[in-house]
């Protein structure tokens, strides 16, 4: 590891039911205003690749062990790499989700030494009369990357799915739309800090919230894959070998990828050899 490592910021945002599809009619990511989301594809190397599981907590720990063969706990991870070379950490995420963020992600159940943990409540909580979850999450995670503690910030925003699996159409979009101008003040907070993100989608719905011909509601993930992106100075205009997705349209390209790349990619990202058993492959 280089001695400028330490001041280096990666954040890692997952988004929850941010599937990529064709089609339109009951695809709420299209029908969504997100020209915010579109800029960054137009802008910053994107892609989409291929979840491993349909099983999140899989798919969480082969995102955090760089390899598409989980073995709950047994393998390194990139959590317990940064915090063996004493780089400070944060994961914040609603109730519901935060195990993944955490022990599937990190490959164990305890805290890391150098890591710390932001629950955002679901229910019952004061703030939930003035703010969403993901408002709150999105709120946390622009203040921890401002305060220049942290060298990895791993968030993830649910409230698409939460809609989506709901069977409820409009509140999709207008949470589709929401998190896509949440990205904009995200990637802007870490391009101020001379960052780098990492967006994901961790599994899709919104891109099939409905069956066409029965309009009856799919209430179920879609394996279908979903977006990546890489957002940063050293990062902007190019595409680092990625296939260029026409009109900044993500569904008329080919899936690049698996869970399994994005370890390496941190890594890499963050100037770490990338270990052996990770069976993935750096995007950069």
């Amino acid at each position: 590891m280089g001695e400028t490592s330490k001041e280096k910021l990666l954040v890692f945002l997952t988004i929850n039911g941010w599937g990529v599809a064709p089609t339109m009619e009951n695809n709420a990511i299209r029908k969504a205003k997100i020209d915010d989301f579109k800029n960054l594809v137009s802008n910053y190397p994107s892609t989409i690749i291929s979840p491993c599981y349909t099983e999140s907590s899989l798919n969480y720990e082969v995102l955090g062990s760089g390899n598409n063969l989980p073995s709950s706990f047994l393998k390194n991870s990139v959590s317990k790499i940064l915090d063996q070379n004493s780089l400070s950490q944060i994961k914040i995420a609603d109730s519901e989700n935060f195990p993944l963020v955490s022990c599937f992600f990190n490959q164990q159940e305890e805290r890391l030494s150098n890591e710390e943990w932001s629950i955002v409540r679901n229910k019952n909580d004061f703030w939930d009369l003035f703010f969403s979850s993901d408002e709150k999450i999105i709120r946390k995670t622009i203040s921890a990357i401002k305060s220049n503690k942290y060298n990895f910030i791993f968030s993830n925003l649910s409230e698409i799915a939460y809609s989506a699996l709901a069977g409820n159409f409009e509140e999709t979009i207008s949470k589709v739309e929401k998190t896509s101008l949440a990205l904009k003040k995200i990637s802007q907070a870490v391009l101020e800090e001379n960052g780098v993100m990492i967006v994901l989608g961790s599994f899709g719905i919104a891109e099939d919230v409905f069956n066409i011909n029965t309009k009856i509601p799919n209430l179920k993930k879609t394996n279908n894959p979903v977006p990546l992106l890489i957002i940063g100075k050293d990062f902007q205009g190019k595409t680092i070998g990625l296939e260029e997705a026409p009109n900044n349209d993500l569904s008329l390209i080919n899936s690049q990828g698996d869970f399994s790349d994005i370890a390496p990619t941190i890594l890499k990202i963050m100037d770490f050899d990338v270990p052996a058993e990770m069976t993935g492959e750096s995007f950069v």
